[in-house]
């Protein structure tokens, strides 16, 4: 479990911080209020914290020595303090804190919690350093390093764009602008005839002040130019942003795919993108991929019968019967309504339809209750081979065996005409 070690000698500052410590979901959490006290919370045999967050200025410690004390254990470190000090704030940043946040608003809290959330994520977050000096390459990444994400580098375009073919992780690159042979433009129109902006963004460098190159750099695509010698601060806070774009582009894509009821990809996505990826799939012999449709029976009776809202339970508990029964490269999907499909990549027959089999009794053998009530489900399913990635033809298929189980008595399933 993620410990933080807080200490802070203000009981208002204290509330406070815990409490947003919560929201972010770091809940094991070492108050100390004095250096001493700090000192015995490390010594104690529950394990050590990743995480510092402390005032400088502390009864027996006035004048920051509480952030020596966790570089000795080694655990980053953020400071939130009162103290505004040019010299002071320079000094600790430069001993390696990951921020130095003044107690100046409201904002600032909630600032601090984005930071230790973000804190959280960004170790599954890769950054690509594009520099031709390998000096300059650790001098970026010992600064971008600090916020924990996962760094790689390359000296060259070419070195570069295998980099993010091979790690998909990489959601950002830092790329130099003057470099021999490729420079940072022919980079930067590479990687946009593969990656869109929304997926990879670029934020241009330079250390030549240069108005034209900067727009042009711009023009080209990326998200973003600054000056290698900008304060690391700067740097950290427009990596953040750039990524914070990125992912709310993301998120929203992820809506436009998702049942915002159940969770499961939605008709679009299946119909637009899991279509194209299928016909991609390879297949091994003595092999296919399969399309199941799936419709509960007498669902509009339970809607008109027991409401909506049981109705939704209804729908909910089907899903989760369909994301056990799923794999990791099978795709879920509702289409609408109580009709949901699934599509099974690379499965032998019988595994299909044994897994089907276990999923319509397990349903019958699971009763919805919501509110008091209790129902029984019953699902009817159609299944059809997905033969060189004709998409349209298995659904139709799928979708006439499906009514034929409807007809053999409901609660079937039917693989064959």
């Amino acid at each position: 479990m993620q410990t933080t070690l807080l200490v802070e000698d203000a009981a208002f500052f204290e509330k406070a911080i815990v409490k947003k410590l919560h929201e972010v979901g770091r809940h094991q959490i070492m108050v100390a209020r004095s250096y001493e006290e700090a000192e015995n919370c490390l010594n104690l045999p529950i394990g050590e914290p990743d995480l510092a967050l402390v005032d400088l200025t502390l009864p027996d410690a006035p004048d920051g020595e509480i952030v020596d004390l966790c570089e000795k254990w080694n655990i980053p470190t953020i400071v939130f303090t009162s103290r505004f000090d040019p010299k002071t704030r320079s000094k600790f940043l430069e001993k390696g804190v990951i921020d130095y946040v003044l107690k100046d608003s409201p904002g600032s809290l909630n600032y601090v919690a984005d930071l230790i959330r973000k804190l959280a994520q960004n170790p599954k977050i890769g950054i690509l350093i594009l520099d031709d000096s390998a000096v300059e390459r650790d001098v970026i990444s010992k600064i971008v390093g600090k916020h924990l994400y996962k760094i790689y580098q390359a000296s060259s375009t070419d070195e570069a764009l295998q980099t993010l073919k091979d790690y998909k992780d990489i959601k950002l690159v830092l790329a130099d602008y003057f470099m021999p042979d490729k420079d940072g433009f022919a980079f930067l129109k590479a990687v946009r005839r593969v990656h869109d902006p929304e997926k990879v963004g670029v934020i241009g460098m330079s250390s030549y002040a240069n108005p034209d190159n900067r727009v042009r750099f711009l023009k080209y695509g990326a998200a973003d130019f600054v000056d290698k010698n900008c304060p690391p601060e700067e740097l950290l806070l427009r990596v953040s942003q750039n990524l914070d774009y990125i992912y709310r582009i993301e998120e929203l894509n992820n809506m436009a795919m998702r049942d915002s009821l159940t969770g499961l990809y939605n008709r679009r996505y299946l119909l637009e993108q899991a279509t194209k990826a299928i016909a991609t799939w390879p297949v091994s012999e003595g092999r296919a991929h399969w399309l199941a449709l799936l419709d509960l029976d007498s669902f509009k009776a339970i809607n008109d019968s027991l409401g909506h809202d049981f109705g939704d339970a209804v729908l909910i508990s089907f899903a989760r019967h369909m994301m056990k029964l799923a794999k990791e490269d099978d795709i879920v999907s509702r289409l609408g309504g109580d009709e949901f499909c699934i599509v099974f990549r690379d499965k032998e027959e019988a595994e299909v339809v044994d897994g089907l089999q276990n999923l319509l009794d397990n349903v019958l053998a699971s009763p919805v209750r919501h509110d008091g009530e209790e129902h029984l489900m019953k699902t009817s399913v159609g299944v059809a081979p997905l033969e060189s990635g004709r998409f349209g033809d298995a659904l139709k298929t799928a979708d006439h065996r499906l009514y034929a189980a409807k007809r053999s008595g409901r609660g079937q399933l039917v693989s064959s005409d």
